[in-house]
């Protein structure tokens, strides 16, 4: 039984993760994300529903439009497998559990889990064209701090407060990386509404964690793309993937990566 369970909600993973490419393709370009139908975004020929298998089919045309043959990333298959083991691993994380309690405890469970299932979208945007969407942050800020008058979540001042540390904390750093380097704007504004969202969320402290855990693990990936000269030429670093790998981290795993962070400089 717990086996079927685990394939239906890898399954509906999968067809989340096919909407995700969606999303990824159309937002930034400014187009409807329901229509028209799915197309190859070559010879614009629609995609047929047998064609449209999440994985399967990529792997049965060998990763090409059927039509014009030209190839498909295969970014979409990696975010389909992505988003399946995400939902799986989040449901079991957050133990949704809708039939077993009153619905408005589920309300905040299931808003975080859509929450960190949209940071995958969000990170491949962030990484192919360097924004993050308002489409994205601005709803779900408003939802997060609407939600913290239900029973459940966090109450209202908390949310607040951690929507002001989460954005404020990283606009304040672009004011000051902006007047250290004195060039263009060291912080996007994309950045500064995610951290509001996710802040709003989970509290200040979550968010804290997140920045700094985000601040480290993009430190180390620029490290790794200087020393293997594939940063681009402007040094540009998206940092939106880190901030949701850094707060995912923090939310799940606080306590002892602080600790074990805090050791390293023997605190």
């Amino acid at each position: 039984m717990q086996t079927a369970y685990y394939i239906i909600l890898g399954f509906a993973g999968l067809c989340l993760g096919s909407f995700f490419n969606v999303l990824i393709w159309r937002i930034p370009r400014g187009e409807s994300t329901i229509w028209p139908a799915s197309h190859c975004t070559n010879c614009g020929n629609k995609v047929k529903p047998y064609d449209n298998i999440p994985v399967l089919s990529y792997l049965i045309l060998g990763g090409k439009c059927r039509r014009c043959k030209t190839q498909i990333s295969v970014v979409y298959p990696l975010v389909e497998i992505l988003t399946a083991a995400a939902l799986v691993a989040i449901w079991e994380l957050l133990y949704i559990v809708p039939l077993q309690q009153p619905w408005h405890q589920n309300v905040v469970p299931l808003l975080q889990a859509v929450s960190i299932m949209l940071l995958i979208p969000i990170s491949v945007i962030d990484i192919r064209h360097y924004i993050i969407p308002d489409r994205f942050t601005l709803p779900f800020l408003a939802i997060a701090l609407a939600v913290s008058f239900i029973p459940g979540g966090l109450p209202p001042v908390q949310s607040l407060l951690g929507a002001l540390a989460g954005g404020g904390s990283l606009f304040l750093m672009g004011v000051i990386g902006t007047f250290v380097l004195k060039k263009g704007d060291a912080m996007g504004m994309g950045d500064v509404k995610l951290m509001a969202w996710l802040g709003a969320l989970w509290g200040y402290k979550a968010a804290l964690i997140g920045i700094a855990f985000g601040a480290l693990f993009g430190s180390i990936a620029g490290g790794v793309m200087i020393l293997t000269r594939k940063l681009n030429d402007d040094h540009r670093i998206p940092f939106g993937p880190f901030l949701g790998v850094g707060t995912v981290a923090a939310i799940f795993a606080g306590e002892p990566l602080l600790a074990w962070y805090l050791g390293l400089f023997g605190g």
